[in-house]
Parts: C-alpha cells; structure tokens; sequence
C-alpha cells in the first residue's frame, strides 16, 4: 500500500465564558440556541458522532462517528464545555481516539496550544505555558501523551517548534505558504518551494538550532480549500473522488493526500458536511486502493527523510504571516466595508504591557507563597474547566510554602491572575474586523478579571495603565468610541463581587419563593439567617449569608435585605455582617410595614438597615434576569391560558358550528383556539407513559383538523420530538417492550396527522445505538424502524 489519505479537523470556538461566573452566558445572537458553542454543537460537533449515510432509497444505511476515522484536535477549552454540556459528544471524541487507536496502533486526536494564542506573539514563558496546559489537558482527558500538537491558526516560528520539541511532541501540520525550502538529505542542497510548487504527499523534518528535530506534514492547500470554501461538501462521493485525485498513478514511495479545515466546516458551515464526509470515508474505507490513516500511524510507517525550512512567523489565515494579530495588514472578514483595522496594534502593545506587569506580581509574590511558581502554575491546569479546586486536592501540599488559609488564598489568586492572564491573548479579538466586536470584549473580560485578582494582591496602577494604552485603540463605530470607552461601557460593569452574587441569590429568592441558592455558578452562598414575609403584591426577606468563591475560597459575611413590591420593582440591600442591625429587631417593623402594604415604609427600613449596596433587577447576571422575566411572566401566561381555555371550552360548539357553515372566525379566536388546544397537546404528551396516547390528544388533533387550525410551533415539535426520543431510548431490541413502541409510533401518528414535520435526528441516534446491542427481530420495532427512516434491510 503506497496510497494514503488523512482528513484533519481543527475543532475550536474562542472561549466565551465570563470569567466572574465561570459558566457560558446567554447569547442572543446564537438564537433559537442558548449560546455559539451550543449552536454549533447542534450543527456540527453532535452530527459528526452520529454521521448518517445514506442508500440509494434516501433512508438511513448506516450511521458513524466521524472522528474514528479522521485526524482531529479540539480546543481544551471547547473540550470543557463539552464535557459539561454535552457529555455524549466528549464521550464519543475520547471513544474515537480509542477506536482508532486499535484500528492503526495510533490515535487520532492530536493536542493543541492551550487557548489559541499566536505562538510566534508569544513570550518564551508563554510558549512553555501554552504547550505544557495543552499536554496537560490532552493527557486527562485522553489518557495517553499527545504525539502531535495543532498550532493556533497553525502561526508558526522556530521557537515555537522548539518549544514542541523540547515537550516531547513528535509533529505538527503546516499550509502550503509557510515552507520555503525542502531538501531530500542533509548534504543536498535547498530546494526553494511556495504554496504552489511543494509536495504536500510526504511528511518532513525541521531540524531545530538545539539540535533536535520536528516532523510537519504539509496539508494540500488547494483541496482544502476546496472543502472549506468551495461547496465540495456539496457531495461526498465528489469529496472521496477529489480526495484520490493527488496521488501518482504509481507511485514509487508512499504518498499522503493530507487536508486541513476547521472541523466546522462538517456541519456548521456547510450544512449536511458531516454527511458529505461520512459518505467519503465510507467509499474509501471500502477501496481496496487506498487506506485512511492519521498522522502519528504514516510517521511509524514512514519516519521523514526530506528536510524542510519554515517561513518564519507564518500563519494559514493572514497572507502577512501573523500581521493580522498585530497590525492593520489588510486582512478582514469584509474588506469592502472600508472599515481598517488600526486597533489592533494599541490592543496588542497594551495586552502585552499588561502580561508584563502580571508576570512581574506572579515572579515577585509567587517566590514567597510557592516552592517553584512556574511548576505550580503548569500543574494548576489540571483545577481547570470544572474540576475540583486545588485546595483539596493535595496542591497545595505539594507546591505551597506551609501556607495558613490566609496565604493559601492569596496563592489561589496569584494562579488564577496568571490563568485569565493567558485567556487575554485568545487570537479571535484580533482575528475579526472591529473593536467593538464581542471576541475583543470577550479578551477585556479576562483582562478585567487578571488586574482584579492582582489588585487583590496589593498590585496598583496595572488598569491605569492599560486604559491609556486603549485610548489609541479606535472603533470603526464612532458612537463605539475607543478602547477605554468599550471597557467602561461593556467591560467594568460585568464585574461580580461577593456582593453582586449575594444581591442575585436574594432577589431570585423572592422569584421563587424559597431560600437563597446554595450554589450560584463558582460562587458559593450558605444561610446563617433567613427570613421571608409575604402580604399581597408585597415580598421581603432578610438575613445574614457567607459566600465564597468556589475555586479561590476567600469567605465574605454578608447581611441583605430584598424586596418585591410588583411588577419588576425589586431592591436587594447588601451589607459587610458587621454593619447590620439587629435582625430580629427589624422583623417587627417590616411586619407593621407589610400588613400596612405601605411600600414606601418598606424602601426606608431596607436603606436605613443595610448601608451597602443598592441592587436592581438590571444588576442580576444576564441569566438571572431572563429568568425572572420568565418567572413572571409566566404567572401571567398561566393565568393568560387558563382563561383562554375556559372560553374556548364555553365556545366550543360553537366554533365548530361556525366553521361548518363556512363562516371565518375572528382571528383574536382562532388564536385562543390555537393555544388551548396545542397547550392541550404539550401537556398531555408530557404526562403520557407507555401504551396507547391518551384520548385527550386524539380529541385535541381533531378538533385543530376540523377548525383548520395552525399549531406549527416550536413548543409542540419539541414536545413531540423529545417524547419520540424518550420513547425510542427505553427501548432494548431483544425484549422491546410492546407499550412503548405503540406509544413511540403514535407519537409518530400524532405528527403526522398535524402535518408536523420533525426532526428525527436524537430518536434515529438511539434506535441507532439500540441496534448495536441486539438484531432486530420484532415486527413492531421493525415498523418503528421504517418509520425513523432506516434501511431495515
């Protein structure tokens, strides 16, 4: 076998979490999803593990995880969130690289620099940090060491691959532009090469001035880029015949038909490319003329003859070499809106001074609190992405010097300065147009929570400085204004203290009626004194709390007090524990207030308690504030449909008596129709079990068929599509239990009567998973098969 084909997915979102919070907020612009990562994940991450392939019928022959079969690195970062979030898709990336593992004797999954930082920008400690946290990170996750690692924007310069080296990391993967010269032994002589002349169908050797040695694969540019911008994901047998296309009729030594995309492109950005890839791999799985194979498996097999030299400081995505993540070099996302990119240059001198006066506080505090700085702050990669903060964990046992609570606190934040110091230099703020654009808030953000935490520490003047460095950054925006503006504007107020956090479990409280939430994303809040009163449209509570940061542990006691005087008239009162009044002394006057509904009363006891803060419902996280909103509204929606049901079941009749004389009803009706009789169908399916659906939803469906009603909402197709899903995953093909598939196709019979039409995907995965367990073999799981869109044959 002299033919080999390798398909490599860069997979990556810029991390997106508030650094306060540590959790992905809402993002109105990913709509209908919560979030990009989570849209994305529906588009792309989640397909690609369960890839269908279709027969010539248009039903479903087969479905495969792509990442068994094609080289693939995952941002860290975006690892974490799957993990959390969409744990079947973290499970199947690690299963993949298992499989393939017994399939070639080596993975898949290659590691990557820990948050996308151009490496050729970075600092030799930040290098070495980047490298170590993407090792780290892989090796947890995966349970092995990574042979190779994927470079940010694949930017490249001979320190960063001696920085590879030195890790122990045998290859990474370079575009087309960035050799410059290849030779086929050391005593030969150089070769100059460009994008256009280099053979990309052989890996190569980059010796190294520290005498060691690095092997890169070249990708095939103008295949690549034929997969992610030229609708070659249109059809995969086209992709699997492009994919041959390389290769010497005969070749003489083994040749490598290598590409390289962002692994958004199965799915996100073409939408069905994970189809289009599944399709190829299975044709070529299928021909006996070539074989699929990852990177580490063709070095076994052929360990590089030929010599390369790289273009220094060079990159896939910036024709300027890595001008785009420093300078206005004319790279854009939309060169014709005229807009420059001036800002970019401020933004990155001013980050970099920033990094600067950080590592200065990490060197100088870290010398007295830890045995060796450095070595703590690679190893607190491992209390990154949810897990378990190091002070339990034996870190400090090992790395701290006899540190009391105190000190053991201030190492913590020492660590995490250094930790959102890193997230500062993610390549998206640089990457897209503007200032103002969210990748730039997002980097600020991290910033903000760096210089927190350093001021913690007793570290003054870092922001001043960095705001005049932002004065020199310009939005294209004029009303945007400059780079301090942005900060004061999108940045500072996100800032959340043991006040803020305090303040948001009090007025979510009265929401709901109960005690103050025990846990509220990182932080952490226990009740040493609770009270609540109610009379009327009136609500307030008080009490004492101690809250601390889940990860840093410093504890805070608090007093507060809230109200809810209707509406969205809310105030949270915060205060240090040691400036509150007698508590028990207030309960009298806040009675008397109540029972007097004399609102005004309420405000000034609250003021006069708890000289602190003053909190709103504007000041809640984003998530607290949509969901007191829903909270509320709700009550009102409840109430809204109980007496729309009410007319609708007094005026039953007579709609249909209407209807069957041809006479049009008002649409104020038809609509209050329309929602009663679907809220009928999602309530009713919520409460069905298994058997035959309850006749309520029959009586429902034809009442919306004889009335022509519309009941086309997402509500509805959820509610069916999630019940379908629930019903197909209780199911075991050897005894399937015959309740559940009468209700699994009636649910079925339910759409298809509304004219409804679902999306099949997470049913199809679980009858999909079902049939690997056990053939199938009963008539009505056969049936149920059929209608899900299998090949049962």
């Amino acid at each position: 076998m002299n033919k080999y084909i390798c398909i490599h997915g860069h997979f990556y979102q810029p991390p997106r979490i508030n650094p306060w919070l540590e959790t992905l907020e809402v993002q109105d612009s990913a709509r209908p999803y919560h979030d990009w990562n989570q849209a994305v994940n529906a588009e792309c991450y989640a397909p690609n593990m369960s890839a269908r392939i279709l027969g010539q019928s248009g039903t479903i022959s087969e479905i495969i995880n792509n990442y068994e079969y094609i080289s693939f690195n995952f941002g860290p970062t975006l690892l974490g969130w799957l993990e959390e979030y969409a744990p079947r898709v973290h499970e199947a990336v690690i299963r993949a690289d298992q499989k393939s593992i017994q399939r070639l004797g080596q993975g898949n999954a290659m590691a990557q620099a820990y948050n996308h930082v151009i490496m050729p920008l970075a600092t030799e400690r930040d290098k070495r940090i980047q490298v170590r946290w993407g090792v780290r990170d892989f090796q947890r996750r995966f349970g092995r060491r990574p042979r190779g690692m994927w470079l940010p924007e694949t930017a490249v310069d001979t320190a960063s691959l001696e920085c590879l080296a030195a890790e122990g990391i045998e290859f990474t993967v370079l575009a087309p532009r960035q050799a410059q010269a290849v030779r086929p032994a050391p005593d030969a002589p150089w070769q100059t090469v460009d994008e256009n002349s280099v053979d990309t169908r052989r890996a190569y050797k980059v010796l190294l001035p520290s005498g060691r040695s690095i092997a890169v694969f070249v990708y095939d540019g103008q295949t690549s880029r034929a997969i992610a911008f030229e609708r070659l994901l249109g059809d995969g047998a086209a992709l699997a015949r492009r994919l041959r296309t390389p290769f010497d009729e005969n070749p003489a030594e083994a040749q490598l038909v290598n590409v390289a995309t962002d692994g958004e492109s199965y799915g996100h950005h073409h939408r069905f490319g994970e189809m289009a890839l599944a399709f190829a791999l299975h044709a070529l799985q299928s021909d006996p003329g070539v074989e699929l194979i990852n990177y580490a498996a063709f070095l076994d097999k052929f360990p590089p003859v030929w010599e390369l030299r790289i273009v220094e400081n060079s990159s896939w995505s910036c024709a300027h070499g890595v001008e785009r993540w420093r300078s206005d070099c004319g790279c854009a996302m939309d060169p014709n809106r005229g807009w420059n990119q001036k800002w970019r240059t401020p933004l990155r001198q001013s980050l970099d001074r920033l990094k600067e006066g950080l590592d200065q506080v990490f060197d100088r505090q870290g010398a007295d609190l830890l045995n060796d700085p450095m070595a703590a702050l690679e190893e607190y990669a491992d209390h990154f992405e949810g897990q378990d903060p190091p002070a339990g964990q034996g870190f400090f046992a090992k790395h701290g010097k006899n540190l009391d609570p105190d000190r053991q606190v201030k190492a913590v934040k020492l660590l995490e300065s250094q930790r959102w110091a890193q997230m500062i230099f993610t390549s998206c703020a640089w990457f897209f147009d503007d200032l103002a654009g969210i990748e730039v808030i997002q980097n600020l953000r991290f910033a903000a929570r760096a210089l927190e935490l350093a001021r913690e520490l007793g570290a003054e003047g870092l922001e001043d400085g960095l705001l005049e460095g932002l004065k020199e950054a310009q939005s294209n925006q004029p009303r945007k204004g400059n780079g301090a503006d942005i900060w004061r504007r999108s940045v500072a107020p996100a800032r959340v203290d043991p006040q803020r956090a305090n303040a948001h479990a009090a007025i979510v409280g009265l929401l709901n009626g109960g005690e103050l939430e025990s846990k509220l994303y990182c932080w952490r809040l226990e009740s040493l004194q609770h009270q609540r009163r109610r009379n009327l449209g009136l609500t307030a509570s008080w009490g004492r709390t101690r809250v601390w940061h889940h990860r840093i542990g410093q504890v805070t006691e608090l007093a507060y007090g809230a109200l809810h005087i209707g509406g969205h008239h809310f105030k949270a009162y915060v205060c240090p524990a040691e400036k509150a009044p007698d508590l028990d002394g207030l309960e009298k006057a806040i009675g008397q207030a109540l029972r007097r509904l004399d609102s005004a009363r309420l405000k000034s006891l609250m003021r006069d308690a708890f000289h602190g803060e003053v909190y709103s419902l504007a000041d809640l996280f984003i998530e607290g504030r949509r969901q007191a909103a829903e909270l509320m509204l709700q009550i009102s929606m409840d109430e809204t449909h109980q007496a729309m049901a009410r007319l609708y079941e007094a005026n039953r009749d007579t709609f249909a008596y209407l209807k069957s004389i041809n006479v049009l009803l008002p649409p104020e009706l038809w609509a209050m129709a329309s929602t009663t009789l679907r809220q009928e169908l999602v309530s009713g399916l919520k409460e069905s079990g298994p058997g035959p659906l309850p006749a309520r939803l029959e009586k429902a469906a034809r009442e919306i068929k004889a009335l022509g009603l519309d009941v086309d909402s997402p509500w509805l197709i959820r509610a069916l599509e999630e019940t379908l899903a629930r019903d197909v995953e209780s199911l075991d093909a050897a005894q399937p239990d015959p309740d559940m598939v009468v209700h699994a196709s009636q649910v079925l019979d339910l759409a298809e009567a509304l004219e409804l039409k679902l999306n099949l995907w997470q049913a199809q995965n679980n009858f999909s998973r079902m049939l690997t367990d056990s053939p199938l073999g009963d008539d009505g799981l056969k049936e149920l098969g059929r209608r899900l869109n299998f090949d049962i044959r």
